[in-house]
This record gives structure tokens, sequence and C-alpha cells, in this order.
């Protein structure tokens, strides 16, 4: 197993492999709703159980984390609490050119999805200057204080954007890789906001040579 860089809880946990590639997702801050508190706390623990396997991709649990996950990200798309939709086009551009500015600065830059309140994004942490990995956390946070202060000079608002804390994973082999791609893709076709993966203006995959030693 790789090196930990990070290991910490705040309202879900978070793990950082060294070399490893992480499946990010944060969320505007509202309110959850009490059936989306419970598919979320479903979907951790069938995530702790998956980590405790040693078969990558391969077995049922693997497979019913994905549809988890699917009803999961269909259920949040349709809610609308917030004063803020992250697909304004001045908004959703923004977030992609700072996802794209900080690509070979922070992390490689592998895939993204912007949706109405919440983002997916798969990165591979870089090397800073001291010769450490830079932190999720540290990612996370940057993109965050970013983002919010300029979405809020946008809309001309104060007050919190993003919620606290963000969901992440790592990524185990080259199957998992390109099912979190496609799932990634597909989140806005799966919640009915686009027909086709092409015609969805906020997403962004850039094909990348990868390997996976065998965990």
């Amino acid at each position: 197993m790789d090196e930990i860089i990070e290991k910490h809880r705040r309202f879900l946990p978070h793990l950082q492999l060294k070399y490893q590639i992480i499946f990010l997702t944060w969320k505007l801050a509202f309110h959850l709703p009490q059936e989306l508190l419970r598919k979320i706390r479903e979907l951790q623990y069938i995530q702790e159980k998956m980590e405790e396997q040693k078969t990558g991709s391969i077995g049922n649990i693997y497979q019913l984390y994905i549809k988890k996950m699917e009803e999961l990200d269909i259920f949040l798309a349709k809610i609308d609490v917030s004063d803020i939709n992250l697909t304004n086009p001045e908004i959703g551009d923004m977030i992609k050119n700072t996802f794209i500015f900080y690509d070979e600065k922070l992390y490689k830059l592998h895939c993204f999805c912007i949706m109405s309140n919440h983002i997916h994004l798969l990165v591979q942490p870089l090397i800073d200057d001291n010769g450490k990995f830079f932190k999720i956390s540290t990612i996370v946070q940057r993109i965050k204080t970013y983002t919010a202060k300029n979405i809020n000079m946008i809309l001309n608002r104060n007050g919190k954007v993003w919620d606290d804390d963000y969901f992440d994973r790592y990524i185990r082999n080259d199957k998992d890789y390109y099912n979190v791609i496609n799932y990634i893709l597909n989140n806005p076709v799966k919640a009915g906001l686009s027909e086709q993966i092409e015609d969805w203006q906020f997403s962004y995959y850039k094909p990348i040579n990868i390997f996976f030693e065998d965990f």
C-alpha cells in the first residue's frame, strides 16, 4: 500500500495516498434533507467496506457503490434551495477556468463536471517545492476560497458559498478510473439535464496515459 499523505475526518472520512488519483465531490452550502443525509451515510458505509477489500473494482460491493452514488447525484441535482446556480454561464466558466488554471500547478487534471449545486473533480496531486505532495485538503480549500470570492462578486452577494466538507476516494485501478470518468461525464445525462455528454458545456476530460499497480 502507498504511503499515507493525509488522513482525517470532519463530517466525512478523508484518506490520501501517495501518487493516487482522487475522485472529489463537494456541494454548495445548504441544509441537507433527511433523505439525502441517509443516502450519504449509506454511501459512506459502502465506501468504507469497499476500501477494506483488495479486489479493486471487482465484486458486487463496487457495483452497489456506483449505483448508490448515481442515486445520490440524481437526488442532489433536483434540490433547488440555494440562490446560487453553478451553471450560470459566468459562474460555470469561472469555475472551469479555475480548475484548468491549477492543472500542472497543484495537480494533474483528468476530468470534471459542474452541476447546478455540486461539482465532481478527478485529479492527481503533484509534488510541491518542498518535495511533498499537495494535500487534497489544501487543493480543495484553495479552489473553494477563490471561487467563493468570485461567485459572491458575480452575484453581488455576501455569505457562505460552499459546504465545509467534501467527499473523496482514491482510484484503485484502470477499470475503476474509466468507470469514474464515465460516471462524471454522464452526470448531467443521468440527471436529465443533457441528452448527450458532449452537450454539457461544464464538463471536461483530458486523456492521460495511466498505470496502476495492483493493490
